[in-house]
């Protein structure tokens, strides 16, 4: 009931924000008063009864601050930590949970966080090393934390009391993939707002399908249809020569836009949605290499009839022209990270669009699989934290997922995505398929270290030819090196 509470009660914060007077700027006014309102607000509903998460009702940690420490990209600044409120939806709603973490267990949060600049991981390295205890908890993108942790920089997350990962606002498919031997170093799930932000997906303009008399994809997701080849079909049938210059340009009608390059990550959600799994686990629990060539090879043979297909134009200038191109409606479908539909050219967009999960290599695939970009953030315990103090910081890291769970996901869910960005009830269905369908390759979890990763398909991608059997040949020895090496980390003697 606690979690209903509060996150009715951030919203009601957030509600009353918007409802307050406006600026110069046309902004909410930020005041003193609206930010003591917040506290008021959060302090009523915790005097009502439990949170989601087990901990004890009346737990307190003696003002006790926690260091948390770490690095960002610039689109992940304010994930964490906020200085007030001003009326934004995501903002407020990372203000209430701070705060209402902060009074229920008393503490303070001390944020030092880097942001698009500074080695974070070759700080904590040092720190860690020098067996100096600086940090409590340490927060980064996924590929850039994940090979430290093979260094042995964190504590086991198992091996601590309050951490209770069966509950729903740690992220289950991820502690699968992260997890070795029993061990875990690195958690995530909603307390990143990444979680949400940098999973894979594909839109579609509702408009240019309905004049195209083309049936809305949505069926064919539920039924298990919804693939490389009918995503094909469908983009061939939308090609026009708009500006009547008779050469295939970017100033032509496409059924699909994308970037077939090697420097962006715009198509690295093929490597999840496509099944093209390298490592698997043994009944010990531990990485064993497990490719299927003939799989990868097919998979690879459909997705590149999608990027050649005949209303494919796979050679945008940018990202951003992608995003262009699709909301002008110059194209029927794109893909991107699910963050796209919090733009400006998104927001402006005249057509009505759709969100569907990203094709299956075939009918046959089991079922949908969705990437969460590498740029999701992680969070661990460094190891040189005491003993004494781990348990707390065990207690805050439980307290701030499940804050994060009730308070954050509703604001960016339910409100920032399902309410303000899309208009369907079907989107809403799909989005709800793809955030149940995360699944991530350890390959690319330890992106820096294998040598076989989304960086090989987007070097495949870019050239345009299927050579991945014999790639995948040539990298088989290090592959092995790499999986051994990462084993060794969480306890093998292999």
């Amino acid at each position: 009931m606690k979690k209903l509470i509060s996150a009715l009660t951030a919203l009601l914060v957030l509600a009353s924000a918007a409802s307050c007077g406006s600026g110069a700027d046309g902004k909410p006014e930020v005041t003193a008063a609206r930010t003591e309102n917040a506290a008021a607000q959060v302090t009523e509903a915790e005097t009502t009864d439990p949170h989601l998460d087990s901990l004890p009702a009346d737990i307190d940690l003696g003002g006790m601050d926690i260091r948390m420490f770490g690095g960002v990209e610039q689109v992940n600044e304010n994930e964490l930590s906020v200085e007030e409120m001003n009326g934004e939806v995501i903002n407020d709603a990372i203000f209430t949970r701070q705060l209402s973490v902060e009074q229920r267990l008393n503490v303070k949060i001390k944020p030092n966080i880097f942001v698009q600049g500074g080695d974070a991981s070759g700080t904590l390295k040092k720190t860690v090393k020098a067996g100096s205890d600086e940090f409590d908890v340490y927060l980064a993108n996924s590929y850039q934390t994940f090979p430290i942790a093979a260094d042995g920089m964190f504590i086991d997350l198992y091996t601590v009391p309050a951490l209770d990962f069966e509950k729903p606002y740690w992220s289950d498919g991820f502690i699968e993939t992260a997890s070795i031997n029993g061990r875990l170093y690195l958690v995530t799930g909603p307390m990143s707002l990444g979680f949400y932000r940098y999973l894979m997906i594909n839109v579609f303009n509702k408009n240019m399908f309905e004049r195209a008399g083309i049936e809305m994809p949505y069926k064919a997701v539920l039924d298990g249809k919804w693939t490389l080849d009918m995503q094909n079909s469908i983009a061939s049938q939308f090609y026009a020569d708009l500006n009547g210059d008779g050469t295939r340009d970017a100033g032509d009608q496409y059924g699909f836009v994308t970037r077939a390059m090697s420097d962006t990550s715009i198509n690295d959600g093929y490597w999840s949605s496509l099944n093209l799994r390298t490592i698997s686990k043994d009944e010990s629990g531990y990485y064993i290499m497990n490719i299927d060539v003939d799989t990868f090879a097919s998979a690879i043979d459909h997705l590149l009839a999608l990027m050649k297909g005949d209303g494919t134009d796979n050679m945008c200038d940018n990202d951003d022209d992608i995003y262009k191109r699709f909301s002008s409606g110059l194209s029927a479908m794109s893909n991107g990270r699910l963050h796209v539909v919090e733009s400006g050219e998104f927001r402006d967009m005249e057509d009505d669009y759709g969100l569907l999960p990203m094709a299956k290599a075939t009918e046959a695939q089991d079922r949908y699989y969705t990437l969460a970009q590498d740029q999701v953030i992680v969070y661990g315990i460094p190891l040189t934290v005491p003993e004494d103090r781990t348990e707390s910081i065990g207690v805050f890291l439980e307290a701030f997922a499940s804050e994060s769970y009730a308070t954050v996901k509703p604001a960016y869910y339910e409100i920032a995505l399902t309410e303000k960005y899309m208009n369907d009830e079907e989107s809403k269905q799909m989005l709800n398929l793809i955030t149940d369908s995360l699944y991530i390759d350890p390959a690319i979890l330890y992106l820096s270290m294998s040598p076989i990763n989304v960086n090989t398909l987007r070097t495949l991608l870019s050239k345009g030819e299927n050579n991945i059997a014999s790639t995948l040949a040539k990298q088989e020895k290090s592959m092995q090196k790499f999986i051994d090496r990462v084993n060794k980390a969480y306890g093998s003697e292999g």
